[in-house]
Order: structure tokens, then C-alpha cells, then sequence
């Protein structure tokens, strides 16, 4: 690694960063601020009754939604915090590679006495570091928001956190793919369709296998499936085998994604 490197393109990417962490947090502060309102809803109440017991797990209600971790896993997390954090991730990863090289920048960086290897284990790193920050901001975030916004509402921290830190790690091995496929592809765009299809592709079996109970076995077989909110929010569910797991398929990824690098002829 770089750490020259590192912290300029750090600093460059800062406030794409804080706005991608600001506008998470914002929309979490609505969610808790609106709770109270919705908490004793009939209409609510009588709405969730009528679903199926699938679209409720994928809707994050499968729990109820009376007590603020169950609304936050279906308000907030079902859907909103899953796309925010699959844009940076995505857009990110295209950016540090597959971006440099079509603008001409990675040819002037590997001019200089440093290797691809280091120049893509920065950029890897960058990208990691990103999710990390708006995973952290999103964890300080809620706890500072039931705080100011909801009191007297009770919500267990630590499963909170635990939730947070395997929604975090999810969309590290999210960055990690598309860093690879950005490290490999001919140019952007084809690195951001690959990537952003590959997600899609997670997200939709994880939908149909919920959805349909014959072919629930989809679920195994999509990354989203170790990301269950209304699970996880209430402290339920092989956290330390999916942060070890999640962690592991990161650093593979990593490394197969600079392999993919070292290897690429590029017109420098």
C-alpha cells in the first residue's frame, strides 16, 4: 500500500463520502423521528396482518413492527439503507479503477516507482475504508437519533451494532467484487453494468426465495441472505460466523481483484 496514495485520494473523495454518510443519517433520524406516529397504527397493524408471511420477511415485518428495532428493519433497512450503501460501493469501486484507467490517470500513477499491486491495494483500501465510515456513521447516527429524537423508545445497542457490522462487511464483499471487476473489465461502464447486475442478480434471489416457498433454497445462494435485519436487530442469527465469513470473502476478493490488475495489458 500507498499511503501517500491513500490519503490524496482520501482527501479527494471526502466529500462524496460525507454526503453519502450525511444522507444516510438523515434518513435514519426520519425513520425514528416518525415512529412514534406509526408505532400504534391500526391501519398499519391491519396492513401487515393481510400480507404473507414471505413479503413480510422481505419487508422486515415479519416481527411485528410495535416496538422501533422492527420498524427500522423494515423502514429503514429493508430497503433504503441497502440501496444507499450498494451506490457507494458500486460507484466507488468503478471510480478508483476502472475510472482512472479510462481518463488517463492510472497511466501517469504507474509511471511513478510504484507497482500495480500497491496502486490497487490503496484504491481497495479506499474503497473499504469508505463503507467502513458510513457504517460507522450509521451506527452513531441511530444511537444519537433514538437519543434526541425518541427517549422513551427502547432499543437493544448491542444488536444494533451487531446488525450494523454485518450490513457493513456485506457491502465490503459488495466494494470487493466490483473492485474486481473493475480491476478486470475494458473500461467503466462495463465494470459498473457487471457489478451493478451481479447485485441485482444477489438481491433478486434473495427475493424470489423469500417470496416462494419452493424455491426458498435461491436464498442460500445470494450474498443478501446473511443481511437480515429483523433478525438481526433483535440479536438473532450466526453473527460471528457471517462477520468471519463476510470478512474472509472480502480478502479474497481483494486479492483476486489486484491479481486481475497485475495481469491486465493496459495502453500506458
Amino acid at each position: 500500500m500507498s499511503g501517500a496514495l491513500y490519503q490524496s485520494v482520501l482527501r479527494a473523495s471526502a466529500k462524496t463520502l460525507a454526503s453519502y454518510a450525511v444522507g444516510m443519517v438523515v434518513y435514519l433520524w426520519l425513520i425514528i423521528g416518525i415512529f412514534p406516529t406509526f408505532a400504534h397504527s391500526r391501519a398499519l397493524a391491519t396492513l401487515l396482518k393481510g400480507l404473507p408471511p414471505g413479503m413480510l420477511r422481505v419487508l422486515g415485518y415479519h416481527v411485528g413492527a410495535t416496538h422501533l428495532a422492527g420498524f427500522l428493519a423494515g423502514e429503514f433497512y429493508g430497503l433504503i439503507y441497502l440501496v444507499i450503501m450498494s451506490m457507494y460501493a458500486l460507484f466507488t469501486a468503478s471510480q478508483l479503477m476502472a475510472h482512472w484507467v479510462d481518463n488517463g490517470s492510472m497511466a501517469y500513477l504507474l509511471a511513478s516507482p510504484v507497482s500495480r499491486a500497491r496502486v490497487a491495494a490503496t484504491q481497495a483500501l479506499v474503497l473499504i475504508t469508505g463503507v467502513v465510515v458510513i457504517g460507522g456513521a450509521t451506527v452513531a447516527g441511530g444511537i444519537l437519533g433514538v437519543h434526541w429524537l425518541a427517549p422513551n423508545v427502547p432499543l437493544a445497542t448491542g444488536p444494533f451494532i451487531a446488525m450494523n457490522l454485518v450490513g457493513t462487511l456485506m457491502f465490503c464483499v459488495v466494494g470487493a467484487y466490483a473492485f474486481g471487476l473493475s480491476a478486470a473489465a475494458r473500461d467503466e461502464r462495463t465494470a459498473l453494468g457487471l457489478s451493478t447486475m451481479l447485485t441485482l442478480v444477489f438481491y433478486g434471489l434473495d427475493l424470489v426465495g423469500e417470496l416462494t416457498p419452493s424455491v426458498h433454497w435461491l436464498t442460500h445462494v445470494s450474498l443478501f441472505s446473511v443481511f437480515n435485519a429483523s433478525q438481526l436487530i433483535h440479536g438473532q442469527g450466526p453473527i460471528a460466523a457471517d462477520v468471519v465469513g463476510l470478512s474472509a470473502a472480502t480478502g479474497l476478493l481483494v486479492i483476486a481483484g489486484i491479481a486481475a490488475f497485475q495481469r491486465r495489458q493496459l495502453s500506458l
